[in-house]
């Protein structure tokens, strides 16, 4: 599954003109100000040195072709990169395999900070942006992560625009968004000329006294409804939360979706085998009916694996339209 996945991703998307391409050179004008998050920081020049605290983050750097800036990663949530960056991305060290100290941060004198999650800038860690800010390192989180923020497809597109604008690579970063949006219309442009009702979706993330679900405010969601199912969960207003197994069986998923990352005990093998053996899950369309679909944590969220990712889910969720 995630050969073909990571396979799929530069046959469908190719998110950059050309896999293992050179660094883009900065282009941006002398100075300008970038809004993120309801924060506006004004940027003199490209950054030089830049420290990217996850693994999704990290990607979307690499793809915009700024990889010889990238002073450092941090927290990788899976060990298969997308095939087309897989050579850049190798190049990048990893300074901490969880998130790094605010020593560590500091030590990698980064004049920009880019987080993937909202825990990426934990002020009681040290990282706080406002802190950050101060020290004159300039800071980006992506916009899923936004408070209140309900994702879509153009909050990933815009982040790019704005990411391009900052890093100085603005034609490399359009070029990704029209390749990205082109890839997801297809896909959603076949599943909308199908004009089938949409197929309920359980995304199992982890836990066993509660699942640990996709909500309505991430691009899961997103995902699901354009490959044509429905995320029994949406009613979770978060980007990831909690819900209950009696919730799970009455909403009772015909598709689930196993989503694998590193550090999570078992893997998604033991995923399936728990609830193969749930007394309430086990009863579900899904399991009796076995249709399950894998998918990697930063196939969810932001990142240059969403198109690849979408029409995985709509394969799983559709399968005679997608063989």
């Amino acid at each position: 599954m995630k050969n073909s996945l990571l396979a799929a991703v530069c046959a469908l998307t190719l998110l950059i003109p050309a896999c293992g391409s050179p660094s883009a050179a900065p282009s941006a004008p002398a100075a300008q100000e970038i809004g993120n998050c309801g924060r506006t920081q004004k940027f003199d020049g490209p950054p030089k040195r830049i420290l990217s605290l996850n693994q999704h983050a990290t990607e979307i750097l690499v793809a915009l072709g700024v990889t010889d800036r990238i002073v450092g990663t941090a927290f990788p949530d899976t060990p298969d990169v997308p095939a087309e960056i897989a050579a850049d991305y190798a190049k990048v060290k990893t300074v901490s395999e969880k998130y790094p100290s605010a020593e560590q941060l500091l030590g990698t004198e980064p004049d920009l900070v880019v987080g993937g999650y909202a825990s990426a800038f934990a002020e009681k860690d040290g990282r706080g942006r406002e802190a950050l800010e101060a020290k004159g390192i300039r800071t980006f989180l992506l916009s899923e992560n936004c408070p209140d923020a309900t994702a879509a497809i153009s909050t990933y597109t815009e982040d790019l625009t704005a990411l391009g604008r900052a890093l100085g690579v603005p034609d490399r970063a359009a070029k990704l968004v029209e390749q990205t949006t082109k890839a997801v219309e297809e896909v959603t442009a076949k599943v909308a000329a199908a004009n089938r009702p949409a197929v309920p979706v359980f995304f199992y993330d982890s836990g066993e006294q509660a699942p640990f679900t996709v909500g309505g405010r991430g691009l899961g969601n997103e995902l699901a409804k354009r490959a044509g199912g429905r995320n029994i969960f949406a009613d979770v207003a978060k980007v990831f939360g909690d819900a209950s197994w009696e919730q799970v069986a009455e909403r009772a998923p015909e598709v689930i979706v196993l989503v694998d990352y590193l550090g999570d005990n078992g893997g998604v093998d033991a995923k399936r085998r728990f609830l193969e053996g749930h007394p309430l899950a086990s009863g579900t369309p899904a399991m009796r009916n076995k249709r399950l679909v894998t998918l990697t944590l930063p196939d969810l969220i932001e990142g240059i694996r969403l198109p690849a990712a979408l029409r995985t889910l709509a394969a799983g969720v559709h399968p005679d339209l997608f063989r």
